[in-house]
């Protein structure tokens, strides 16, 4: 069952592999007769497209941004979680981001205790969440940006646990967005990796938008992990309905299933959530909540209901 998996994470790779080289070419050659028009027409459809996606993933701050922001900033979460069964539990999160301005304008240094990568707080597996409620470290990056705009992206990131005997972390990303029918956005993102505990890996990601309005976005989601170490290839399927009301408030809708392959292949959690995110006060200082319900096989999937409250201030240069 496991190797059925690996024809669309090959095929995704493929697919962003020909893109970066169509992308690289395209940039070496933009003066030749009959692609500019072309290439100019694309990138302009890219930009109104992804507006309203690149807004929702500012707003409710997608970690899949992190890697492209250029400049520095500073993020502090803290969250209240209420669940089912278990006592009140309290989490925070730290984000800051050093713009190194004297290294070719292409570096910068990462301080997290966040989610990383695409594994983000939406994305978790069993297994990830399992290493969360057992603790999570902090980490210190060094990332090059070899090249950042709208529709292309390729990043670099040297990392290391510096709670978690160092745990280094080799890898790179790369994310290529597509306008489709001028009227949806296929956005495709792959990462590979090495890692000490994980060994060699990869992540692969595909959104798919589709704006309604300037205020209403549609997103599905797929996303596949697998490496040495993984229960086999860990999958998710999500889907969104994001609202803004202004530019101080947005809602989303949405629910997920997530599965592995091994020790067999098998659904672990399916997921229903509301977040409610909103500006307060100041422009800088935010307030989200969340109510979800999820059903989990390892408590036979009997509904379990969690209710997150979050505040969070951002810093930004």
């Amino acid at each position: 069952m496991q190797t059925s998996f690996f024809p669309i994470t090959t095929l995704l790779f493929l697919l962003l592999l020909l893109s970066t080289a169509q992308y690289c070419n395209a940039q070496e050659n933009t003066e030749t007769p009959g692609t500019t028009l072309v290439d100019k027409t694309h990138k302009e459809i890219s930009q109104s497209l992804s507006t309203p996606a690149r807004w929702f993933d500012n707003f409710f701050q997608d970690p899949r941004l992190d890697e492209e922001i250029a400049g520095t900033s500073l993020r502090l979460r803290g969250s209240l979680i209420a669940e089912d069964g278990e006592k009140l539990s309290f989490k925070g999160k730290v984000k800051a981001q050093l713009y190194l301005p004297n290294l070719t304008n292409r570096f910068h240094l990462i301080l997290s205790s966040e989610d990383e990568d695409l594994r983000d707080e939406a994305l978790k597996d069993s297994r990830i969440n399992q290493e969360l409620a057992n603790g999570q470290d902090t980490s210190l990056a060094l990332q090059y940006t070899q090249e950042r705009n709208t529709q292309f992206s390729l990043t670099h990131r040297i990392k290391i646990d510096l709670e978690n005997e160092f745990n280094p972390h080799l890898g790179s990303r790369v994310r290529y967005s597509i306008p489709i029918a001028q009227e949806s956005l296929l956005t495709l993102t792959q990462a590979v990796f090495w890692e000490n505990k994980e060994g060699f890996g990869e992540e692969s990601r595909i959104d798919y938008d589709l704006p309604l309005n300037k205020s209403m976005l549609i997103r599905t989601t797929g996303r596949g992990f697998f490496s040495e170490s993984s229960n086999g290839y860990e999958w998710l399927t999500m889907g969104q309905w994001l609202q803004s009301f202004s530019h101080k408030k947005a809602l989303a809708i949405g629910s997920y299933v997530v599965g592995e392959t091994r020790p067999q292949n098998h659904v672990t959690e399916y997921d229903s959530f509301i977040k409610y995110r909103q500006r307060i006060i100041k422009k800088w200082l935010f307030i989200e909540l969340k109510p979800e319900v999820q059903w989990r096989r390892e408590k036979d999937f009997d509904p379990t209901g969690i209710f997150t409250l979050t505040f969070e201030v951002q810093f930004n240069d």
